[in-house]
């Protein structure tokens, strides 16, 4: 009877509402007819981009993560703005946070990071062919970014992913969904 079914909302109210961050409580009623709270992060999606060089290096990030209190390696990505395109928005923020420049986009495929409390989905893309241009890093009122680009080679990002050595789970399934999609010549 009542197993699978859509839950309604029947109220939603914005509970924290600062500039990098909202956060939501529904009250919504399950198929039982009970009814409950939910409470979530109201983000707007990100997007993230695997750049492939002319010489086949990818071009990863490597910057300090306060939650994770250490230093990390990942893909370029982050938040699309209000009213920007996904595919404008990803090649934005690469370039912001790599310096490097991509023509074409290739979609690897859109996902949710943790969906019990977020609803934001990040959409992966392909760029081969990257080119050098400039960083533009934010070190003013939307954060601090100290980031080093790392051009590293394929197999070994692909290492580093499964040796658990990126800790970022998007930057990890980016890179098995790309080896993925070589290995079927999807890309190549």
């Amino acid at each position: 009877g009542n197993l699978m079914k859509k839950w309604k909302k029947k109220k939603s109210e914005l509970v924290l509402d600062t500039k990098f961050f909202k956060v939501r409580k529904d009250i919504v009623e399950l198929p039982t007819k009970e009814v409950k709270e939910w409470i979530y992060w109201d983000s707007l999606d990100s997007a993230m981009v695997l750049g492939a060089t002319r010489d086949k290096k990818l071009v990863m990030i490597e910057q300090f993560r306060y939650l994770v209190g250490a230093k990390v390696i990942e893909f370029p990505s982050g938040g699309i703005h209000k009213g920007e395109g996904i595919k404008a928005g990803a090649k934005r923020e690469f370039e912001e946070e790599s310096g490097f420049k991509c023509k074409s986009l290739q979609k690897l495929g859109s996902f949710y990071e943790t969906y019990g409390c977020l609803n934001r989905q990040i959409h992966i893309f392909f760029a081969k062919d990257v080119s050098k241009s400039k960083q533009k890093l934010d070190r003013g009122e939307r954060g601090f970014e100290d980031i080093k680009v790392r051009l590293v080679d394929f197999r070994k990002a692909l290492e580093l992913a499964l040796a658990n050595k990126i800790v970022a789970m998007g930057s990890s399934l980016a890179i098995l969904l790309l080896k993925e999609k070589v290995e079927r010549g999807e890309i190549r």
